[in-house]
């Protein structure tokens, strides 16, 4: 079974915010049943935000779809492909590439991201993911990467019904105008949300979580 976590990514220029209560944020969209907030900090002239939405499933089959790496290119934007590196289901490391396909003119980028699962003593689950310049060889058919934090967060609101949130951060790298990029910001979260809906509503035979979060 070939699964992985997915960066909240996938998410081109996207990914996490260090501080989860952001007193300057800006409700970008609240449409769909999903909310995001943008704002910026000293440290960023990208946009950081936050994103959230509730889907009627349990915890576990939300927390399966981010993590199953075969699905990731059909549902979360931009993405062109993802490589499982590495993986211990037993404390929670692992280690993927990704390659985000960018619309031409702009040149495709590539990451390397670790990341750590974690389930807290109330059964909240966490997925945190942050850019590595190490791990993987160079492209020059890319633009690699390497300033990238992002979040995932479930908890579990009843039996058949999960809070999800993400969290994101990326410095998209090259010449791209940034009013653009901070538009983008805006638009992807809330794509994403919405294609993870989709997604969560057809059946799946069993959703069994890695050891570290069981």
């Amino acid at each position: 079974m070939q699964k992985m976590i997915l960066t909240c990514c996938a998410m081109a220029f996207i990914a996490m915010a260090q501080a989860k209560s952001i007193d300057n944020a800006k409700l970008s969209i609240h449409k769909n049943n999903i909310k995001v907030w943008t704002y910026q900090d000293e440290r960023h002239p990208v946009f950081l935000y936050k994103a959230e939405t509730s889907y009627d499933v349990p915890i576990e089959k939300a927390v399966s779809l981010i993590l199953d790496v075969e699905q990731a290119v059909k549902w979360v934007p931009y993405m062109g492909s993802i490589k499982l590196l590495s993986r211990d289901n037993i404390k929670g490391d692992f280690t993927l590439y990704m390659v985000l396909d960018f619309p031409f003119p702009l040149k495709d980028r590539d990451l390397v991201v670790q990341g750590k699962m974690i389930k807290n003593a109330n059964g909240q689950i966490t997925i945190r993911n942050k850019a590595i310049s190490t791990g993987y060889a160079l492209n020059p058919n890319y633009v690699r990467l390497t300033d990238y934090q992002g979040d995932w967060t479930f908890q579990k609101l009843g039996n058949h019904k999960v809070k999800v949130s993400t969290y994101g951060y990326a410095n998209p790298e090259g010449s791209i105008p940034l009013t653009f990029v901070n538009m983008f910001v805006q638009q992807q979260p809330y794509q994403m949300l919405q294609k993870m809906k989709t997604e969560l509503a057809k059946p799946v035979s069993s959703s069994v979580l890695p050891e570290a979060l069981r």
